[in-house]
């Protein structure tokens, strides 16, 4: 894997942690319910924030944990070399209590904690090397209807080192992710296509709006995302990412 490669798979990662479907800390328990949102541009629909919908979802569905793996392919399409690069850890209630990344060789690279409100809202996320020692930690804005428009990232000094914007559809669903270093240049973009609230496609740009990689989702029977088939920019595929459930 070439160095731009591995910088663009580091940023990749880092985006979809910063964007999990949020849940709660480790250290807090939520015992307030959170309320349901209603956009003012469609004020006979209720939608409810994403923190709300995943945990919902993980809860019902008693997931524990989701484990993602990644293969590449050879000329033939078959996958080989899988490599654990994320694991997702859930309580009984559904929130997210732990993110585990890992480097190409099965070690951990980082780990992320959370901390929520009374309400169930990511105040903080905190983020630690393989040794414990606490790196980085992440703060958020939100809008009115409880969905997150922007995080920033500092390191242990408090200076600004990246930070992350997020734009919604009407119907609040998470369509644009980008991804700015602390002086503003945009580094990383990523677009998200849904099929009546059904995540089917992203598409990662770099920082001069050029394609890199499209991904394609597939599901079970429950609604669980099972598979991602991973597209170069010339539409050729290259990689397939794979989701493990294990259950309360």
């Amino acid at each position: 894997m070439t160095y731009r490669k591995k910088q663009i798979f580091i940023y990749f990662v880092s985006l979809i942690v910063l964007c999990l479907f949020f849940s709660c800390s480790s250290t807090t328990e939520v015992e307030k319910n959170e309320k349901e949102v209603r956009y003012k541009s469609k004020p006979e629909k209720v939608i409810k924030s994403l923190d709300l919908v995943e945990r919902e979802f993980i809860s019902t569905s008693k997931i524990k944990t989701i484990e993602k793996v990644s293969f590449e392919l050879t000329p033939a399409g078959k996958p080989i070399n899988g490599e654990k690069y994320l694991t997702q850890n859930y309580n009984p209630k559904g929130f997210l209590i732990e993110t585990i990344t890992y480097n190409s060789d099965g070690t951990i690279q980082y780990k992320y904690n959370y901390t929520y409100d009374n309400n169930g809202t990511r105040i903080k996320t905190t983020r630690y090397d393989s040794s414990g020692k606490m790196t980085n930690y992440y703060k958020y804005d939100y809008n009115e209807f409880g969905n997150k428009v922007k995080a920033y990232s500092y390191v242990l000094d408090g200076n600004l080192e990246e930070y992350y914007t997020y734009e919604y559809d009407d119907d609040g669903n998470l369509i644009e992710e980008k991804w700015f270093s602390s002086s503003g240049d945009e580094v990383y973009n990523i677009e998200t296509d849904y099929d009546n609230g059904i995540k089917t496609h992203t598409y990662t740009y770099d920082e001069n709006g050029d394609l890199i990689y499209e991904y394609v989702f597939r599901y079970d029977e429950k609604g669980n995302i099972i598979e991602e088939t991973k597209y170069n920019s010339n539409g050729l595929k290259v990689g397939i990412i794979q989701y493990v459930y294990k259950y309360h």
